[in-house]
């Protein structure tokens, strides 16, 4: 009776198991892990100068002749190219105009006359009435007097060229920034009357000290703030050191080609340039993120293609209070674990939690 209970359950074990591994295990579900997506910044220490906006090109307008100045326009006004700017008295150059053409006149009444004259002679030579050098005399002089006729002709244009100087016109587009004499002076040909800047190429011109000046700044953006309004803000590059510093300030002269319009930065505005020196671009990321793979630190990178992890050894630049800096071993862009690393494997599926930050 016993071998018969003993092989009825030996039978019913048997069943038992043979179901069991009829069944399919069930997959295991993936990890959800706090991710966030990284963004570089520029890390170093910041300078900030005082400086003003200025034009690239500042031009000083002279007339080419002496007079007295008549009229001329104030400092900010805008003028386009070929507009008059300035004039000086225009009677000396009117009275010059006017005995030029009179000058001509006169030598194209002494052309008529001694082609008129040189014309009969060689008709009366024909005649045998005059002698052949008085028939040589006619033509040389009207050939004196259409000499003289191209002396007064070039004098006349001579004469309304000086006349066109007395008007000081602007050659190219921009703003009166300074003026150097008013109305009723005498000025000499050469002498600056207005000082004409562009207002499509702008700089902003700081007086740096030189502890602070160093080659790089050749190489990096700087943030140019209005003081007057700290809202509007530009950037630019450095395009000009000057080579010697200041004798009394011992600060160098730097320019940089502002990107902005003169709507932004008005001739003259109050600004401050801020740079990053020595800059490096890192990571902000949380400290939990970092883990210990292989005796290395490491972040484990999420894969949006294959929904996995790969550990990827990293350089921390700087520690923070809860953050650090990562300055080698990431990407704009890419995600990563921030939270639980230390139970996450190489190549493990996982998912996002949906509170994934940037």
């Amino acid at each position: 009776m016993l071998n018969y209970t003993l092989i009825g359950a030996i039978a019913a074990l048997a069943v038992f198991l043979a179901a069991c591994s009829d069944e399919t295990p069930s997959p295991k579900t993936p990890r959800s892990i706090r991710a966030m997506t990284v963004t570089s910044e520029l890390l170093g220490e910041t300078f900030s100068q005082t400086g003003e906006i200025r034009a690239r090109y500042e031009i000083p307008m002279s007339f080419r002749l002496d007079g007295l100045l008549v009229k001329r326009i104030d400092v900010g006004s805008a003028i386009k190219a070929g507009d008059i700017v300035a004039s000086v008295d225009k009677t000396p150059s009117l009275n010059n105009v006017a005995a030029a053409k009179a000058q001509l006149d006169a030598a194209v009444s002494e052309v008529s006359i001694a082609d008129l004259t040189a014309a009969r002679n060689w008709e009366l030579l024909s005649k045998n009435a005059i002698s052949q050098a008085q028939v040589q005399q006619g033509d040389a002089n009207l050939k004196a007097a259409r000499a003289r006729l191209e002396v007064a002709s070039a004098s006349l244009a001579n004469a309304e060229q000086t006349l066109s100087y007395t008007d000081l016109k602007a050659n190219r587009d921009g703003i009166i920034s300074a003026v150097s004499v008013n109305e009723g002076q005498v000025v000499g040909t050469g002498q600056t009357v207005l000082t004409l800047s562009s207002n499509t190429e702008l700089d902003a011109v700081f007086d740096v000290p030189e502890q602070i000046l160093s080659e790089q700044m050749r190489d990096i953006e700087v943030q140019v703030r209005s003081i007057s309004n700290p809202a509007v803000i530009g950037k630019g590059k450095v395009r000009e050191i000057t080579p010697s510093a200041d004798t009394a300030t011992r600060t160098y002269r730097v320019k940089v080609t502002l990107e902005s319009s003169i709507d932004s930065f008005p001739l003259g505005a109050a600004v401050t340039g801020t740079v990053v020196l020595s800059p490096t671009r890192v990571f902000k990321v949380p400290a939990s993120a970092l883990a210990n793979v292989g005796g290395n630190q490491a972040v484990f990178v999420y894969d949006t293609a294959t929904k996995s992890l790969t550990a990827r050894g990293v350089k921390v630049a700087r520690y923070d209070d809860h953050d650090m800096l990562i300055s080698e071993g990431l990407a704009d862009g890419e995600i990563i674990a921030t939270a639980g690393v230390s139970k996450l494997r190489d190549g493990e599926l996982v998912s996002l939690e949906k509170d994934l930050r940037s």
